[in-house]
């Protein structure tokens, strides 16, 4: 399989300026200045300094590139910072919220405006995984600093970790949505067959590993 190819110098500095580009309005309005003002952030204003942080930041990463590791994996760690901040603001900050979104679900769809918890909780689960990402980014970028690996190894699993933590609700989610959507084929089935459904293809590959790995095991013939 042939691997991407990264941005030539032209392209990144192209790219990243556009993005640089794109962060600056927002930033420039959080002091008032510009075409935007506060007024246009729905938030104080240090939230429109962050949301054009992310931009620039993630800009300044593109243009630093892989040439550059250290300050491309500092300038990643503020964009994931502005992110979090946004996401944490939302999901644990003082005041109100509100917000407007869709469910849709096999079963289900709907638009609909949320309020107080309802508009807090999927924020907070989000906040959750950027401050792991965050964790792990950080840790990553003062790995790269200190010489790179081992140093810093525990610390980084830990953070390793904590974004699987952060995930558990979403794959706890996903296995019973996974489970849920099998289920009426394999009462089907149990009640016309009288068996539940086995994955014979599944299990007899399992079984030849294990033959394979029983078989490696043993020496080979002639050997003492």
């Amino acid at each position: 399989m042939k691997q991407p190819q990264a941005l030539g110098p032209g392209a990144s500095l192209l790219v990243g300026l556009v993005f640089v580009a794109a962060g600056i309005l927002p930033m420039l309005a959080a002091f008032d200045i510009g075409p935007l003002g506060r007024d246009d952030i729905n938030g104080p204003p240090w939230l429109g300094f962050a949301a054009g942080g992310i931009f620039t930041a993630a800009g300044l990463a593109v243009i630093a590139g892989p040439a550059s590791p250290l300050a491309n994996g500092l300038f990643a760690f503020l964009a994931l910072a502005g992110l979090a901040s946004i996401g944490n603001w939302i999901a644990f900050g003082a005041g109100d919220r509100a917000c407007a979104g869709s469910v849709s679900l096999p079963w289900l769809w709907s638009e609909s405006d949320f309020t107080g918890l309802a508009c807090r909780f999927p924020f907070g689960l989000g906040a959750l995984i950027m401050d792991a990402l965050l964790c792990y980014a950080g840790v990553a970028a003062l790995q790269k600093a200190l010489g790179g690996p081992p140093r810093l190894a525990r610390l980084l699993k830990l953070a390793e970790w904590l974004i699987l933590a952060s995930l558990a609700p979403f794959l706890l989610l996903l296995l019973v949505i996974t489970l849920l959507s099998g289920a009426p084929a394999a009462l089907k089935t149990r009640w016309t067959t009288g068996a539940w459904p086995r994955n014979e293809e599944f299990i007899a590959r399992q079984k030849a590993r294990g033959l394979l790995r029983g078989f490696g095991q043993r020496p080979p013939p002639g050997a003492a």
